[in-house]
């Protein structure tokens, strides 16, 4: 089936699933969609309800609905209070001279959803669990490797202490740098229990929030909903109640959108936007920045260390380069995307850090051929190359979400003209970005090659992908199975440029750290970036009273939900 084919089918299957749907409804809501109920599609189920656990997406967006950060940032990406009293600064007094020190004031007067004041102590318990590793944390690594201390000062300020520079404090305290704040008055018993949190039933099934929602009920495989929270920030939001449902097959979440049993999904891929806009004259396609970049992860673990080891042939730098000339990055984004990204070899793309001289290596299949020979890599009697008796089969992983399948299908095709033998792959979300410790696919190597898109640069160039996912520090192990770096690579330049990013006081010199950055990802290809992508979201506009704000889902899409209102 060519590419254009399988989008045309494709648009078939979702519009014979919308025909079908407006006789039959594909689950029965908890509550009916009145001006109560915000019914939300979730293209994937959350792993876990302590930000501090995950590395899903989804899992942080129903955090978002129930934590509140100190800080959040708007569609804008302009800082918005919620917590804290202030943004700290030098010109305020919250950043010290040097951007070592930062004393941060909350708002007065704060209660958890339980009616128990949320002070100072809770982040300072906080931050006392990210620097513990004990609580095997697979968020807030880079904030636990520079803090130094944390300090109560009163009810409503706490003092932090890092060991280098810090220029950037929403990388520290503000959103997306802290995940979750942790209710002291839950944690602190089941941590001087345990010596841990990472156990906690409370990661699960959380009783206690500070968001403008709370968790009423978690039907596993089936739906989440939530209610307002009387004790919230600003108030109890408008809408009382949000029911998010999980749609593992992405062509019926949309045909669900279609139909009108959806009024807001997040996530919408660049390939879908033409075939959801086509299908409800009353949907609103919305995007936002959201710093994405969808990628091939390579697999480069050595034997012996934890995690399963990749196929040797990625050990080469020359396979690595001849597996990106081969897939034709600008047909999959023309055709199965609509146009609607471009690719990109720079994992600061769409952003002010991007180097725009770095270029974009082309499809070249003859190119890709002529380097897995010098590799040692020759095509044998059926077609597949191999090396000492060793097969070129890779096997190449992602979600079940439809579009990834897609590429996946074309990607196979390509390499194949190459003499590269690929075994398609794909789990469900829980199971992919499950810890190592869960024996997730990715975390515990479990592939050669995964698809999945990392955050990178949002307000700043301290870049995430490079800073953790790349990091020598935070390769995954039976030593450090909370580390985020799922491939194995480890360079000791693009690590010191990391710091300068985050450390740095001169703007030139972190753009030109960056920039250097950028470069040593392009020639080692420890990833094979496929495109950007923003973050798209889908609403059904006459559900709601105006048009609705919505922020980047790195920094809180549900910045603005207090004001969201349904007729």
């Amino acid at each position: 089936m060519t590419i254009k084919n399988r989008v045309r089918f494709a648009l078939a299957l979702m519009l014979s699933l919308v025909m079908a749907l407006t006789g039959m409804s594909l689950a029965t809501p908890t509550y009916a969609q009145d001006s109560s109920t915000l019914v939300v599609g979730f293209a994937q189920e959350p792993d876990s309800m302590n930000g501090f656990y995950s590395a899903m997406a989804f899992a942080q967006w129903a955090n978002d609905l129930v934590q509140a950060s100190l800080y959040d940032f708007s569609d804008k990406l302009e800082p918005v209070l919620v917590l804290a009293a202030e943004v700290p600064t030098r010109e305020n007094g919250g950043i010290s001279e040097d951007f070592t020190e930062y004393t941060v004031k909350l708002k007065p007067g704060l209660k958890w959803s339980d009616g128990k004041p949320l002070t100072a102590e809770d982040l300072v318990f906080t931050y006392q669990m990210i620097k513990d590793p004990a609580n095997n944390m697979v968020q807030g690594g880079s904030i636990r490797d520079a803090l130094e201390s944390v300090e109560l000062v009163d009810e409503t300020t706490f003092r932090l202490k890092f060991n280098a520079p810090k220029p950037f404090p929403e990388d520290l305290i503000g959103s997306p740098g802290l995940s979750t704040i942790l209710p002291a008055h839950v944690f602190r018993p089941i941590y001087e229990a345990n010596g841990t949190i990472e156990n906690a039933e409370e990661n699960q099934n959380p009783k206690v929030f500070s968001g403008p929602y709370i968790l009423r009920e978690w039907k596993r495989g089936e739906s989440m909903l939530f209610e307002a929270n009387p004790n919230y920030v600003f108030g109890e939001p408008k809408i009382k109640r949000v029911l998010i449902r999980f749609f593992p097959d992405t062509d019926s979440q949309y045909a669900a959108l279609a139909a009108g049993q959806l009024d807001f999904v997040p996530n919408v891929s660049e390939g879908d936007l033409p075939r959801v806009a086509a299908s409800n004259p009353d949907l609103k396609l919305v995007t936002v920045f959201g710093g994405y970049i969808e990628s091939l992860w390579l697999n480069l673990q050595e034997e012996g260390k934890g995690p399963r080891a990749g196929h040797p042939a990625l050990k080469d730098v020359r396979v690595r380069r001849a597996l990106r000339l081969a897939i034709d990055r600008e047909t999959i984004t023309r055709e199965l995307l609509a146009g609607a990204t471009k690719p990109t070899d720079s994992i600061y793309a769409g952003s002010p850090f991007e180097n725009k001289e770095l270029g974009v290596t082309p499809y070249d299949p003859e190119a890709a051929a002529a380097l897995l020979d010098e590799a040692g890599w020759v095509v044998g009697a059926d077609g597949v190359r191999e090396k000492d008796g060793v097969k070129l089969e890779l096997r190449y992983s992602t979600t079940t979400a439809g579009w990834r399948n897609n590429i996946q299908a074309v990607i196979q095709q390509q390499l194949a003209k190459v003499g590269v033998s690929v075994i398609l792959e794909k789990y469900p979300a829980s199971e992919y970005f499950g810890t190592y410790a869960n024996n997730g696919v990715v975390a515990s190597g479990q592939f050669d090659i995964g698809q999945f898109a990392n955050n990178t640069a949002l307000t700043n160039p301290a870049n995430v992908t490079v800073d953790e996912s790349l990091s020598c520090a935070q390769i995954v192990s039976d030593e450090n199975p909370s580390g985020n770096n799922w491939t194995g690579f480890c360079n000791a330049e693009m690590d010191s440029l990391s710091q300068v990013t985050k450390t740095s006081l001169d703007p030139e010199e972190r753009l030109r750290a960056a920039y250097r950055i950028q470069e040593i990802m392009r020639d080692e290809v420890p990833l094979i970036n496929l495109f950007p992508r923003g973050d798209n979201y889908a609403y059904n506009t006459k559900r709601f009273v105006g048009e609705i704000r919505i922020g980047s889902g790195v920094g809180n899409q549900w910045f603005d939900i207090m004001n969201w209102q349904l007729r």
